[in-house]
């Protein structure tokens, strides 16, 4: 039923290519034991799809943008389509979790003027305060959420008849929760991962489509070129290089999305400085060129 994952295949902009999904349709659910990945920690990645976790056994350590919290047993996290997340071991402690991840087609059908997406799922996507929700237990709607991803992770596929049915209801079900009760975002003693990475990452995400360069991003933070490299390195495992690019890809696939300018006019709009560039690293990032992309959304 579940599968059993022990790593993330994702290009250098931290986007996740594999492809999650179960006898065709665009959903998966996954099984993950931390202390089975490499460093005992899910790398810090993103991809179109929702994905909401359950942690089973021990507590584990998550990570979405810039916040960082604890997830005890009985806990759960959405998290929202394109947010960057991960999680890590706590020292000495077990951790087991299930985790859906789905695409919001699964739920509504295809995006392109469906009634049903632009109801209930695009507010959700749009919300720009709704990055992510941790569920507490016994806490209102929370409880409802967490017992209908209990009742999901309990189908058995695929033995039970129409089971592909009910994880879409109970898919679909924690969606319109979310939608109905999007004020509440997250917990309010939340802290940020680290100020200094906050910093410099809400910069990056304001100036992607300027010409910035590590100097500007340190300054930003009041440190050193080379403390800006091990701030990075140490809370990501990544470069500054490596995070601008994945904003800057993240934005193109938006715009080769939801809107009908060129390539080449998407390239320099989201900070790039030429179009072979561009295209080497969205390939590298996504797997396909930004052409062979806007090619398949369209052919869905």
């Amino acid at each position: 039923m579940f599968r059993i994952i022990k790593e993330i295949k994702m290009g250098k902009s931290l986007y996740e290519y594999d492809l999650h999904t179960t006898e065709g349709l665009p959903y998966a659910l996954y099984f993950s034991d931390i202390s089975a990945y490499t460093g005992e920690k899910v790398p810090l990645h993103w991809h179109r799809e929702f994905e909401i976790t359950l942690v089973t056994k021990g507590r584990v350590k998550a990570f979405v943008d810039d916040i960082e919290m604890i997830l005890e047993e009985g806990e759960g996290l959405f998290v929202n389509s394109e947010m960057f997340h991960g999680y890590t071991k706590i020292e000495n402690e077990e951790s087991e979790f299930l985790t859906a991840v789905f695409d919001a087609s699964f739920i509504t059908g295809s995006e392109n003027e469906n009634f049903l997406f632009k109801k209930y799922v695009e507010p959700v996507i749009k919300n720009e305060n709704l990055r992510f929700v941790k569920f507490l237990q016994n806490t209102g709607w929370h409880s409802l959420f967490l017992d209908n991803l209990k009742r999901l992770f309990e189908i058995k596929i695929p033995e039970t008849e129409y089971s592909e049915f009910f994880v879409r209801e109970m898919l679909a079900r924690e969606i319109c929760l979310l939608h109905d009760n999007n004020n509440l975002q997250k917990s309010p003693d939340l802290r940020g991962l680290n100020y200094t990475i906050s910093k410099m990452t809400d910069y990056i995400k304001a100036n992607y489509t300027e010409d910035i360069s590590v100097g500007d991003i340190a300054k930003s933070a009041n440190i050193s070129r080379r403390e800006c490299f091990r701030k990075f390195s140490e809370s990501m495992g990544i470069t500054p290089f490596d995070y601008l690019d994945s904003v800057r890809i993240k934005a193109a696939t938006v715009l080769l999305t939801e809107s009908d300018k060129t390539i080449t006019e998407i390239c320099y709009e989201t900070g790039f400085s030429s179009g072979s560039y561009f295209s080497t690293k969205f390939k590298k990032s996504i797997g396909c060129s930004p052409a062979e992309y806007r090619k398949k959304l369209k052919n869905n």
